[in-house]
C-alpha cells in the first residue's frame, strides 16, 4: 500500500514524485548519490528558508528522504528560485505615501545690541526744612538713590546748612518761606552753585511764584514722598549734568582763546595775521551772541601822499606804528589786502568805538611830517565805525558792510571819523 505524500515545494507535480517512489527498486543498503554536494546545499537552503521546508516533514520516513535526494531531481533549477527574493506586494490603491516635510532650518537668534541707558548722576543734597518735614524729605531723597550730606531746620540748622553749601554740594532743598537766606548763599556760589529746589506748600501756583522770586530752579510740594519727588529729583539730576557740560564748554572756549593768543604775534598790540584775526572774530561773535556783549569794528584808511625816494612808505610806517600804539589791549588789528587796517573792538558799543576812533585820529596827527627834499607831508587817517547793539543779530559780513559805508561817507564829507548808526 502506497501512502499519499504531500507535495513538496520545488517539484513539478505530485504524480511525478509518486511514480518515482513506486518504480524504485527496494534496496537493502543505501548508496550515496554522486551529487551529494548539491543535495546538501539544497537541504541547507531549505533550512535557511522555512517557507520551502514547511511543505514536507522529515519524520523519519526513508521514502521522503529518498524522494528528496533522488538523482533524477534537477536541483540546479530550484537553487535560483530558492535564493531569489520574493517580489514586493503591490501598493494598495487607496494608500498614499505620506510626504516627508523637511523641518525648516534653525535660524540663529538675532544678536541684539546692548542698549546703554544714560545713568542719572547721584547728587549730594543739603536739606533745610521744617522739623516735621525733615525726616520724610531725607527718606525720599535717599530712596531715590541720592545722598543727604546734611539736614537741619530752625535757626541753629541755618548756619550748618550754609557751611555745607559753601563747602560744596550738588543740590539743596530749601523750605519756603523761611529759607530765602539759604537760597541767597547758594546763588552766591556761581558759577558752581548747587541746584536749588524750593519746598512749597499750599497752592502750587502760588508756591511756584514764590520759588521763582527767591531764585530757585525747581519746586517740590509737600508732603515729601518718593512718588511725588521722583520727577523733581530726576529734573535736578539732568539740570546738574547740563550745567556741568556748559562749564566744560566755557573752559574749552577759554583754552581755545589762549591757544589763539599763542599763535598770534608775541606783541598783542602788533598787526595780527589775517588767519588769526578771522578765528578770533568768529569766537568773539559767538560770545557776543550768547552773552549779549557789544561788539564793534573800525575800518581805517591812510591818505595816499606821494613823496620822492620812498617817503610815502616812511610816512605809512610811522602812521601804522602810531595806530598800533593807540589801540587798547583787548583790541585786535590786522591789515587787509588793499592796505586798509581793520580793528576789532570787543565788549565795545558804538559810543566806545567812537572814542577809540578819535584817539586813533589824534595819534596819527601827532606824528611829525616826513620831509624829502623840499616836499613835506603828514599822514591823513579816515575811519568808518560799525557795531551791533544788544539784542541784534551780529555777523561779520554785516559789520564789514556797515563799516565800508561809513568809510565812504567819511571820504565824501571829508571827515576823519564816521559812525554808522
Amino acid at each position: 500500500m502506497t501512502r499519499a505524500k504531500p507535495r513538496r515545494a520545488g517539484t513539478r507535480s505530485g504524480r511525478r514524485a509518486e511514480s518515482l517512489i513506486t518504480d524504485a527498486m527496494p534496496i537493502k543498503k543505501a548508496e550515496l548519490p554522486a551529487d551529494l554536494a548539491d543535495a546538501a546545499e539544497a537541504a541547507l537552503d531549505d533550512l535557511l528558508n522555512p517557507d520551502r521546508s514547511a511543505s514536507f516533514s522529515l519524520d523519519g520516513d526513508a521514502d521522503d528522504f529518498e524522494a528528496a535526494t533522488a538523482p533524477s531531481r534537477d536541483l540546479s533549477r530550484d537553487l535560483p528560485r530558492a535564493r531569489a527574493k520574493p517580489p514586493a506586494p503591490p501598493p494598495k490603491a487607496h494608500a498614499k505615501r505620506p510626504k516627508t516635510i523637511a523641518p525648516p532650518p534653525l535660524e540663529e537668534p538675532p544678536i541684539l545690541e546692548e542698549q546703554v541707558l544714560p545713568q542719572i548722576p547721584q547728587l549730594r543734597f543739603a536739606i533745610y526744612e521744617q522739623v516735621e518735614q525733615l525726616a520724610s524729605a531725607q527718606g525720599a531723597i535717599v530712596a531715590a538713590g541720592h545722598v543727604v550730606v546734611v539736614g537741619a531746620s530752625g535757626t541753629a540748622g541755618w548756619s550748618k546748612v550754609a557751611d555745607q553749601i559753601v563747602a560744596g554740594v550738588d543740590a539743596v532743598l530749601v523750605a519756603l518761606p523761611g529759607g530765602e537766606p539759604v537760597i541767597d548763599i547758594a546763588l552766591a556760589q556761581e558759577p558752581r552753585r548747587p541746584i536749588i529746589i524750593a519746598s512749597i506748600t499750599g497752592k502750587p501756583s502760588e508756591g511756584c511764584a514764590r520759588a521763582i522770586a527767591a531764585g530757585a530752579d525747581l519746586a517740590s510740594a509737600r508732603p515729601h514722598e518718593l512718588e511725588r519727588m521722583s520727577p523733581i529729583l530726576l529734573a535736578a539730576a539732568r539740570l546738574h549734568a547740563e550745567r556741568r557740560l556748559a562749564q566744560n564748554a566755557r573752559g574749552a572756549e577759554a583754552v581755545l582763546r589762549a591757544k589763539l593768543e599763542e599763535l598770534s604775534d608775541p606783541d598783542p598790540r602788533g598787526l595780527q595775521p589775517m588767519e588769526v584775526f578771522q578765528r578770533v572774530i568768529e569766537l568773539e561773535l559767538k560770545r557776543a551772541r550768547r552773552f549779549g556783549y557789544p561788539l564793534s569794528v573800525a575800518l581805517l584808511e591812510l591818505g595816499s601822499i606821494e613823496l620822492p625816494a620812498g617817503g610815502d612808505r616812511i610816512l605809512r610806517a610811522r602812521a601804522t606804528a602810531a595806530i598800533v600804539g593807540a589801540v587798547r589791549d583787548i583790541d585786535l588789528i590786522t591789515e587787509l589786502e588793499d592796505g586798509r587796517l581793520l580793528v576789532l573792538l570787543p565788549y565795545t558799543d558804538l559810543d566806545g568805538a567812537e572814542n577809540v576812533g578819535v584817539r586813533l585820529v589824534h595819534a596819527v596827527r601827532s606824528q611829525p611830517p616826513v620831509t624829502i627834499g623840499e616836499v613835506s607831508a603828514g599822514a591823513e587817517l579816515r575811519i568808518g565805525v560799525a557795531g551791533g547793539r544788544i539784542g541784534e543779530r551780529l555777523s561779520f559780513a554785516r559789520l564789514m558792510k556797515d563799516a565800508n559805508a561809513a568809510l565812504a561817507q567819511a571820504h565824501a564829507d571829508l571827515l576823519d571819523l564816521v559812525v554808522h548808526a
